[in-house]
């Protein structure tokens, strides 16, 4: 069985590592900084088991770089957890010109999934998209899925989190005749290092609210749970809270807007990549 689990250097992405490692003959984690990622896992009794990738998901060019060298060194996953994300600024560009929540949190691993879709299929694998009952919040997109017009740190959060179960009900319209399972979750008001790029008066509201966060470790237990648990004890498209199939908003169920979203993301991942000659690592 082989994972490839994004977000993995620290939170929860760190403690769904850790538990799922014994599990898996393999483990690939595509990450941004491969010098923390090394340091990190030399501690670990399983090492030997991990495989590095250089990915930045803020970047669409550096994604389809390191998916391509992901599957030079495998051609069957079984487990595709996107884990990594994160709040930031309203209006913070990435280097493509793209906005920092919209491609860190959805787009870059819309793009993961397309490139590794063989692979997935071969694996007849389980996508589990970590998203967050912030969803709830998001107003409708109105036209602007990548988020140019937002001037709202936490509108813009709510919406790239109500894309992550979008995006999962459509892998499970389009593909469940294919074998692939599609699973979003709440992982809970984690006491993470989250929000570290969020505005001053974000950051304020989150250190304060810190006190009442439960432990990544907690926070990974539904992940774990989905990674872990029988297709068969699990409902395909399902959004999962404290390790139990939970309801989500309405806007959540629109199955128009999740074709509207898959559409565009096609379309922007064409226009981002046909204007880029180059990555650096």
């Amino acid at each position: 069985m082989n994972l490839v689990l994004t977000g993995s250097t620290s939170g929860i992405g760190w403690e769904t590592l850790l538990a799922l490692l014994p599990q898996f003959e393999k483990v690939y984690l595509p990450v941004r900084n491969l010098t923390k990622a090394e340091t990190l896992i030399q501690r670990l009794p399983q090492k030997e088991k991990i495989g590095l990738i250089y990915l930045d998901l803020s970047m669409l060019a550096s994604v389809k770089q390191g998916a391509a060298e992901l599957l030079q060194q495998v051609d069957e996953i079984h487990v595709l957890i996107n884990n990594a994300g994160g709040m930031y600024p309203a209006g913070k560009r990435s280097t493509e010109g793209l906005d920092l929540s919209f491609s860190s949190n959805h787009l870059g691993h819309f793009l993961l999934f397309q490139e590794l879709l063989p692979a997935l299929i071969k694996g007849q694998a389980k996508i589990i998209q970590v998203s967050s009952e912030a969803h709830r919040i998001a107003g409708p997109p109105e036209r602007d899925f990548s988020l140019r017009k937002s001037s709202n740190t936490v509108s813009s959060y709510a919406k790239v989190k109500l894309y992550n179960i979008l995006f999962t009900n459509e892998i499970k319209n389009k593909y469940a005749s294919e074998g692939l399972i599609a699973y979003a979750l709440h992982p809970g008001a984690v006491r993470t290092a989250f929000g570290l790029e969020a505005p001053p008066w974000a950051k304020g509201i989150i250190a304060f609210t810190k006190h009442f966060f439960i432990s990544p470790m907690a926070g990974a237990s539904t992940t774990i749970f989905l990674a872990t648990t029988l297709k068969a004890n699990l409902k395909n498209g399902g959004y999962y809270k404290n390790k139990k199939l939970s309801s989500t908003s309405t806007l959540a169920r629109d199955s128009k807007l999740g074709k509207a979203l898959w559409e565009f993301s096609l379309e922007e991942i064409e226009r981002v990549l046909k204007n880029t000659v180059g990555i650096k690592n």
